[in-house]
């Protein structure tokens, strides 16, 4: 499982990267569709490793995580809904705030789930140790 977390972890830096040096030839939009993607891959991640972040003591620093997306979506939808019913420029503001959010938010996922990997391999290699003196 621990192999599997690697490669997920890895692949979501590796498309973090493709995002960044997509922005000089694709300007804003392959960036905006790398977040996108890298947004459904780390809540898909993130739903799948909820439990094993609690189990292993980081259950603050997850529910930060959640509580960020889900305000993130709530400022998304609101200036959804703030262009509709109000000013379009303030909708503008508050769509790009919520990019610069999702932004954030996906960086912070990269921190925890790092995090995370490097606890379950010290574990498994002080349980190894620990099994190996009796």
């Amino acid at each position: 499982m621990k192999k599997l977390r690697k490669i997920d972890y890895y692949g979501q830096l590796i498309l973090a990267v493709l995002m960044l040096l997509s922005v000089p030839v694709l300007l804003i939009y392959g960036f905006l569709a790398g977040l996108f993607i890298m947004g459904c891959w780390q809540l898909i991640s993130a739903a799948f490793n909820t439990n094993t972040f609690i189990h292993s003591g980081h259950r603050k620093q997850i529910w930060m995580y959640w509580k960020c997306c889900f305000a993130d979506f709530a400022l998304l939808f609101s200036g959804r809904l703030t262009g509709e019913f109000l000013v379009a420029d303030l909708s503008q503001v508050i769509f790009w705030i919520a990019l610069a959010g999702a932004a954030a938010i996906a960086v912070y996922y990269l921190k925890i789930y790092s995090t995370l990997i490097q606890f379950i391999s010290l574990r498994n290699e002080l349980d190894g140790l620990t099994k190996s003196k009796h």
